[in-house]
């Protein structure tokens, strides 16, 4: 039971490691350990890419756990789960910023 436990662990960890191993989706975290949340367009208008691009990092995010959104309208904001990211990498937002 235990070892299945530590390598569900491992995978989540290499899931995030995964996501943040990338230069744009580890400037989106920074950015995002400062707000509460953030809009697309704010986010966006920091980074020099397509729209498509923008959302395969958004995905990535999300799926490692890093990251949720919420409609309002025809905005999406998104908010980082600093717990998530402090678990596995606990001091990222002191040593990050």
């Amino acid at each position: 039971m235990e070892e299945k436990a530590s390598s569900e662990f491992s995978a989540e960890a290499i899931r995030i490691f995964k996501a943040l191993s990338d230069p744009t989706r580890y400037r989106m975290v920074r950015m995002l350990l400062n707000c509460n949340e953030l809009g697309c367009v704010e986010l966006e208008k920091a980074f020099d890419l397509s729209k498509p691009a923008m959302s395969h990092h958004y995905r990535v995010l999300e799926n490692a756990g890093l990251l949720s959104s919420r409609k309002e309208g025809v905005y999406v904001y998104f908010r980082l789960d600093k717990e998530r990211l402090e678990r596995f990498l606990p001091g990222f937002d002191q040593a990050h910023l």
